[in-house]
């Protein structure tokens, strides 16, 4: 099973992630039928009838828990509604987010890990600060997750590996007055399993913003980020047959090359996109508090943790 940009899970594995969740596919199949219908009887929510790969893949990322997977689908289409900078308006082929791919990346690795892990690559493409804006570097990322968990993939966890290595002053400037907000969205709208955060190529002078990212995480998560010296550190954790071939690894295109594979897979679900900018929450047919934290969404203040460094 692949699409042009993705390898996904060989029939054997997904019965094996089905297994380690004590679930089948027809079982999951039943359980997504009940949580759709549980939407259509909520009135802030949207039609469920469009998103229902969407709604499999929360509940298998959910851990097969019906009642998590709802209130995981409810904080997403909330925050949907409530963030606008950050999912609004999103039209792959639009100045600014076009712009927004030439000066970073944010790109799934195609190949899976043994276990069923996606493996996701961020990184500064450009140096310069001039036409680097975070709210739209943010959008194309939340862009690509989704797109994932609603057309494309499936995966068991996710593994996050950033590469700070272009990352200037500059670019913490723009980046930490919305970094709390965009940590919150991250893991709050979408139910990643995350196994590891992997940082490479870190400065000094992005500390700061790495325990400003602690001080949001769950305590669980913080302690799964690693910070690596170089590649070959990384490579001890990631099998070299997935990382890209600038990257030290075997998989036969360097990041370069997938980034312009995942632009084109964005651009040609340009119609989905901008059939999705609707589906949020309606918070005028609401009829219970939302469950999102929305002291959460503004500013930069809250605690700090400070990673120590192997």
């Amino acid at each position: 099973m692949a699409t042009k940009t993705l390898l996904l899970p060989t029939p054997d594995k997904l019965k094996e992630i089905y297994q380690d969740l004590g679930t089948t596919e027809e079982k999951v199949n039943a359980d997504v039928l009940t949580i759709m219908e549980w939407m259509r009887k909520q009135p802030h929510l949207p039609n469920p009838d469009v998103d229902e790969r969407r709604i499999r893949m929360f509940l298998i990322l959910c851990k097969n828990s019906m009642e998590r997977a709802k209130e995981s689908l409810d904080q997403y289409y909330t925050l949907k509604s409530m963030v606008p900078e950050f999912f609004g308006n999103r039209d792959p082929t639009a100045e600014p987010l076009l712009r927004s791919m030439k000066t970073s990346l944010f790109i799934p690795l195609p190949k899976l890990t043994p276990e069923g892990y996606r493996i996701s690559l961020s990184r500064i493409r450009c140096p310069e600060v001039d036409n680097f804006e975070f709210s739209d570097y943010v959008k194309v990322n939340f862009m690509s997750i989704d797109i994932r968990l609603s057309k494309l993939d499936m995966f068991k966890k996710e593994i996050f590996v950033f590469d700070l290595k272009d990352i200037t002053m500059a670019h913490l400037t723009a980046m930490l007055p919305q970094m709390k907000k965009f940590v919150y969205c991250a893991t709050t709208a979408y139910p990643l399993r995350i196994q590891e955060i992997h940082i490479l190529n870190m400065p000094s002078y992005a500390q700061t913003m790495v325990n400003m990212v602690l001080g949001v995480l769950k305590k669980k998560i913080a302690n799964r980020i690693k910070i690596h010296n170089g590649i070959e550190d990384l490579k001890k954790h990631i099998n070299s047959d997935i990382l890209p071939l600038d990257y030290g690894g075997t998989f036969p295109k360097n990041s370069e090359e997938l980034i312009v594979d995942w632009q084109e897979e964005l651009m040609k679900h340009r119609d989905w996109y901008l059939s999705q900018n609707s589906v949020i929450c309606d918070e005028n047919r609401r009829t219970k508090k939302p469950c999102v934290k929305v002291n959460m969404l503004a500013g930069v203040e809250g605690s700090f943790r400070k990673l120590e460094v192997d």
